[in-house]
């Protein structure tokens, strides 16, 4: 199911519509600030599996987490300290993410042998909607081509995947940039990937 939302004032019918989907166990191809991501509600284990399945990816792969807010990252993730948190605020919602220790609350289904969890808080109006609309966090994977590039077009992302996920939302093309990486798991910061999020605003390095 292709869905179009207006990229800048989602209407709010369709980005409910677009929740109770993904409310339900459905997986959806949804846009971010970055790229297109494959995504599910956390605690369907079912749909987490469709994911994996859908990319063929290695299951010591891990995904990533959305989430609707700066309060939820400390219910999903260890060692978040006031300086960290401080600076995370004031770059998100943002193009980066951000590596910690999970905490018990990630399912293990997500957990891989360092036990970590990259946190997501896109600046992407119907994105941040739908996760305000949910009881819960989502997980996501970049959708890619079988080649591994970027897919831009939502159109061309439905030709591919239409069939084999329950929603795709059309949220026009994207510049498909990937999110800047920073790891925190290990009490200090390491640049992962230096890409669209600029590293001089986190004061880190």
């Amino acid at each position: 199911m292709l869905i179009e939302i207006d990229p800048i004032e989602p209407e709010s019918w369709l980005v409910a519509r677009c929740a109770d989907i993904i409310r339900r166990g459905g997986v959806a191809v949804v846009p971010t600030d970055t790229v297109y991501g494959l995504a599910c509600g956390i605690s369907h284990v079912g749909a987490v599996k469709r994911i994996y399945q859908l990319k063929d990816l290695d299951p010591k792969k891990e995904l990533a987490l959305l989430v609707p807010d700066m309060q939820t990252v400390g219910q999903y993730a260890k060692g978040v300290t006031t300086p960290i948190f401080r600076m995370m605020k004031r770059v998100l919602p943002g193009p980066f993410t951000f590596i910690f220790q999970s905490s018990p609350e990630v399912p293990k289904i997500m957990l891989r042998k360092r036990k970590t969890i990259g946190i997501r808080l896109p600046d992407n109006p119907t994105l941040l909607a739908i996760l305000a609309e949910l009881d819960e966090p989502m997980i996501t994977t970049s959708v890619r081509t079988p080649d591994d590039d970027f897919i831009s077009d939502p159109l061309t992302i439905d030709d591919l995947y239409g069939t084999r996920v329950d929603l795709v939302i059309d949220g026009g093309p994207l510049d498909p940039e990937p999110s800047t990486v920073v790891d925190f798991s290990q009490g200090f910061p390491e640049l992962i990937r230096a890409a669209k999020g600029d590293v001089d605003t986190l004061e880190l390095f």
